[in-house]
C-alpha cells in the first residue's frame, strides 16, 4: 500500500477523536468522578470538556506541524504510561499522569492557557480555577488516547501529524461552542501567528 493510500485508509476508518472521548466521559460515572475531583457541576464540566479537548487538539496539531514537535508529543504520551483512562478513570484521577497534566498544559497552550482557561470560564460560569484542574485532566487523558492510538495504527511521525491536523478540524467543526469561543479569540487578536493564526487553520477562514 503506498503512503498515500495508507493515509487515506487511516483517516477513513478512524472516528472522532472528540466524540469518542465525550462519549467514554459520559458513560457509567465516569463525568461524576471528574467533577468531584474539580468541584464543579456535571453540566458545565462536560461543557468545558467539549470546547477544551479541540483546543488541546489544535494545539497538538500546531505542536506536531513544528521541527521535533512529534518527538515533544511522543514524549508526553509516554508519560501517560500508555493506560487508558476511562477503563479506571478513579484510579487514574489519583495517578501520576493525572499530576503531570498542568506540566502538560503549560507546555501546549503556553501563554495561551490563560485566556482560553477564561474563555471558557466565561461560557460555563465555572471559575477559572476549576476550568484549569479540567483541562489538567484533559490534557492527560487526550495524550493516552492518542498514544493508543498511534500504537495500534503503528503510526510514524507523517502520519502523526496529518491525523491530529484532520482530527483537530474535525473537533472544531463538530463543537459549535469551541468554534464561538475560537471565532472570538479571532475576532481581539490582530497577530497572524499565535492562537489567532492557529484557530484561523482550525476554522479554514
Amino acid at each position: 500500500m503506498t503512503k498515500v493510500k495508507y493515509l487515506w485508509f487511516l483517516l477513513s476508518a478512524m472516528d472522532s477523536i472528540l466524540g469518542s472521548m465525550m462519549t467514554q466521559v459520559s458513560s457509567g460515572d465516569n463525568l461524576s468522578a471528574i467533577s468531584k475531583s474539580v468541584g464543579g457541576d456535571e453540566t458545565a464540566v462536560k461543557s468545558a470538556l467539549s470546547m477544551g479537548l479541540p483546543m488541546l487538539l489544535g494545539s497538538m496539531s500546531n505542536t506536531a506541524s513544528k521541527p521535533g514537535g512529534t518527538d515533544m508529543l511522543t514524549n508526553m504520551m509516554a508519560q501517560t504510561g500508555g493506560s487508558d483512562p476511562m477503563a479506571n478513570l478513579s484510579g487514574f484521577l489519583g495517578s501520576s499522569a493525572a499530576a503531570g497534566g498542568g506540566g502538560m498544559l503549560n507546555s501546549l497552550l503556553g501563554s495561551q492557557l490563560t485566556p482560553i482557561q477564561n474563555a471558557i470560564a466565561q461560557k460555563t460560569g465555572l471559575p477559572p480555577e476549576v476550568v484549569g484542574k479540567v483541562l489538567a485532566i484533559a490534557a492527560p487523558m487526550l495524550m493516552s488516547y492518542v498514544g493508543k492510538m498511534v500504537t495500534q495504527k503503528e503510526m510514524g511521525n507523517a502520519e502523526l501529524t496529518t491525523v491530529l491536523g484532520e482530527q483537530s478540524k474535525l473537533a472544531m467543526q463538530s463543537s459549535p461552542e469551541a468554534a464561538s469561543m475560537a471565532k472570538e479569540f479571532m475576532g481581539t487578536q490582530e497577530r497572524s501567528g499565535g492562537l489567532s493564526g492557529l484557530l484561523k487553520k482550525l476554522l479554514k477562514v
